[in-house]
């Protein structure tokens, strides 16, 4: 495609082994916070695009959605396993839900080819 074609290739790497040390929690749900945002980030340029061109940008990174979206549920689900009820841990894993629910809000919109559901 052109050079408007965003950069999918983050990792969203959760610590399998997890102390009970809220501070490496915190830490694992910053940079996950961080990534999300700048996958959603990545994404909105593509909804950017004239619909002809961001349909055919789903058909060719088809493959990689969709593992990037089995990736996310897994890590999303590591970290709300972990999730412990300190009061800052818990703000930070609102914060990192609200940041997710905008990334799937944006693939919803592209994958359907549709506008967003949300604002």
């Amino acid at each position: 495609m052109s050079d408007t074609t965003p950069d999918l290739n983050f990792n969203l790497s959760i610590s399998d082994s997890f102390e009970d040390d809220n501070e490496a929690f915190e830490f694992d749900l910053f940079l996950m916070t961080r990534e999300i945002r700048q996958i959603t980030s990545s994404l909105k340029h593509v909804t950017l695009l004239p619909k002809k061109q961001q349909k055919q940008w789903v058909k060719d990174n088809q493959k990689l959605l969709y593992k990037f979206m089995g990736n996310l549920n897994h890590d999303m689900s590591d970290v709300l396993d972990d999730m412990s009820l300190d009061h800052d841990v818990l703000q930070k894993t609102i914060s990192c839900v609200t940041e997710l629910r905008e990334l799937v809000n944006t693939l919803n919109g592209l994958m359907v080819g549709g506008p967003s559901l949300m604002s």
